[in-house]
């Protein structure tokens, strides 16, 4: 079993501080006479120091050991 990154996420801690959540996921790979399969697995959050991070919707993101809310940046459409 491996983990991937899949996703990278700017965002704003509540006292305005610039933060990262990272979303991993776990990777099984089976090898048949078939050839090499990969299987996706569960997947997770977490800040780019490793502290556990839960979703709450599109636009934010909870610190789960703190309660800390990160507000997510949204990209903004272009003219």
């Amino acid at each position: 079993m491996s983990m991937e990154e899949i996703g990278r996420y700017r965002c704003t801690g509540d006292d305005g501080t610039p933060l990262t959540v990272v979303e991993y996921r776990y990777i099984f790979t089976t090898e048949s006479e078939a050839g090499v399969r990969r299987q996706p697995g569960s997947r997770w959050l977490s800040l780019l120091d490793g502290e556990p991070v839960r979703y709450i919707d599109a636009e934010t993101f909870e610190v789960t050991g703190s309660g800390e809310l990160l507000r997510r940046e949204l990209a903004t459409p272009r003219n």
